[in-house]
This record gives C-alpha cells, sequence and structure tokens, in this order.
C-alpha cells in the first residue's frame, strides 16, 4: 500500500504547467492575471490542521490545490491566511479560474451574504 505524500512545491510547479499548457489561451491568460507566488495556507482535514498551496487570488479569495483530493479548490482566505471555506473538489487549474471569476464578490460558496455579516 502506498503511503499519502502532500505534493511539493516542484511537483506542484509541473502540474500547474501541464495543465496550462492544455487550456485555452484565455484561461491561461486570466490565471496569469491572477497568479500569486506559491504560498501555504492552513486547512482542516478531519479535525487536523494541515496546509496546501495558494497558487492564485482575487481580493480574499484563493485558488488552492487540495493534494489529497488531487484538484485545485476555491475558498476565502482569513486574515490569519488560513481557509475559511475549503472545498473537496477535484476541479482542474481552468474549472477553478472559471468557479473563482463566476463567484458574487460577497460569498464564495452558496451561503447567504447575510450568513457573514
Amino acid at each position: 500500500m502506498n503511503r499519502w505524500t502532500p505534493i511539493s512545491r516542484d511537483e506542484l510547479e509541473g502540474l500547474l504547467a501541464d495543465q496550462l499548457a492544455k487550456c485555452l489561451q484565455e484561461h491561461a491568460e486570466q490565471f496569469a492575471r491572477l497568479r500569486v507566488p506559491f504560498r501555504t495556507a492552513s486547512v482542516m482535514r478531519g479535525g487536523v490542521n494541515e496546509s496546501v498551496f495558494i497558487v492564485a487570488q482575487l481580493g480574499q479569495v484563493a485558488i488552492y490545490y487540495e493534494d489529497v483530493e488531487e484538484g485545485f479548490n476555491v475558498s476565502e482566505v482569513a486574515s490569519d491566511g488560513s481557509l475559511i471555506t475549503p472545498g473537496f473538489e477535484q476541479w482542474t487549474i481552468t474549472d477553478a479560474i472559471q468557479h473563482l471569476l463566476a463567484l458574487p464578490h460577497d460569498r464564495v460558496r452558496s451561503e447567504p451574504a447575510t450568513a457573514r455579516r
């Protein structure tokens, strides 16, 4: 049985480059505008605090790579840098870009804006 290990920065860079090479130029350009230097963010997984890499950000919402699910996700980022609304999707970078750009400015998932006030 293989033991799971977190994705390395170099592995993620390679994965991202592969996916960007296969996506539409429009999506690659959108990602280039949103891209940030990789940084880690805390995420709770099964009651354990672990880390993921943020790869892009728009305001307080980031695209990060969920290496357990092996896909990109979108989450709001707290002031301490942790993820507020982590997901479990297995999106490509193109899917994540489209979801990020489609989000209303005052919410991340389906949470009503009034619940955040």
